[in-house]
């Protein structure tokens, strides 16, 4: 039965937003892959986490520091990869997003639909 990348990814944002680690992410890597780019610092980081099922989920997260309007959702490119998956049963595999607005928005409906949701 394949397992949704979603209960992964709304682990990983939970862990992102409030420095709560659930109880099925074993540890996890930080690299800082930040750069410079025609005077634009652009701010990359990607974080291994490894499961308690040894799924192991890379999440990519890059941005720039350029000034933004108000109330407004900043530009941003997210990006989850299934890198192990014992089981080979994780669908889709991958999942991107182009700023945090839409990875909240998609989150939300998921845990709305996804049968095997997890609520945080």
């Amino acid at each position: 039965m394949p397992l949704s990348l979603f209960r992964y990814i709304a682990a990983i944002d939970c862990h992102q937003q409030s420095g709560i680690v659930d109880t099925s992410i074993r540890h996890w890597k930080s690299t800082d892959c930040s750069y410079s780019d025609d005077e634009i610092n652009v701010i990359r980081y990607e974080i291994e986490y490894v499961f308690d099922t040894d799924v192991q989920i890379m999440y990519t997260i890059e941005y720039d520091d350029s000034v933004i309007a108000a109330n407004t959702c900043p530009e941003c490119w997210i990006h989850y990869q299934v890198i192990v998956d014992p089981l080979h049963a994780i669908k889709p595999s991958k999942k991107s997003f182009y700023n945090r607005c839409q990875q909240q928005y998609w989150l939300k409906n998921m845990a709305m639909i996804s049968p095997d949701n997890i609520h945080y």
